[in-house]
């Protein structure tokens, strides 16, 4: 994380006051401290607080992952990161519902073989 970044971080948590939980309800930690998370991507867009996530590593890297994996549902967490962002202030208790929700669905794509689609199928017998 260059300095810019770092900054930006420092003001976020201000700002959003994490109460121990990142963006993705997961728990900050020493070893899995907080980073900033471009939610438009570092080459098209700025290092700002608007265009910012507060992620602990390990969530970045899982989101990253999500990227290549399932971009539909990765773009979902994008706007729900844009949502908080607006709102100014620490994640309330419905988007805490809808991260958890999202963390679920990018746990069974991540993890889980076999998983099933975001879209069900109807099965209809005849």
């Amino acid at each position: 994380m260059n300095n810019s970044e770092q900054e930006i971080l420092k003001q976020m948590i201000e700002i959003y006051q994490p109460n121990g939980y990142d963006w993705m309800n997961v728990p900050i930690t020493k070893e899995n401290p907080l980073t900033y998370h471009h939610i438009i991507k570092r080459k098209d867009g700025e290092t700002s607080i608007a265009n910012g996530a507060l992620l602990t590593k390990s969530s970045h890297r899982k989101l990253n992952s999500l990227a290549h994996r399932n971009p539909d549902l990765f773009n979902e967490w994008q706007w729900l990161f844009y949502a908080i962002n607006l709102s100014e202030t620490h994640p309330l208790l419905p988007y805490v519902e809808m991260m958890d929700e999202l963390m679920v669905e990018t746990n069974n794509i991540l993890y889980k073989k076999n998983q099933l689609t975001r879209k069900r199928q109807i099965i209809t017998y005849p």
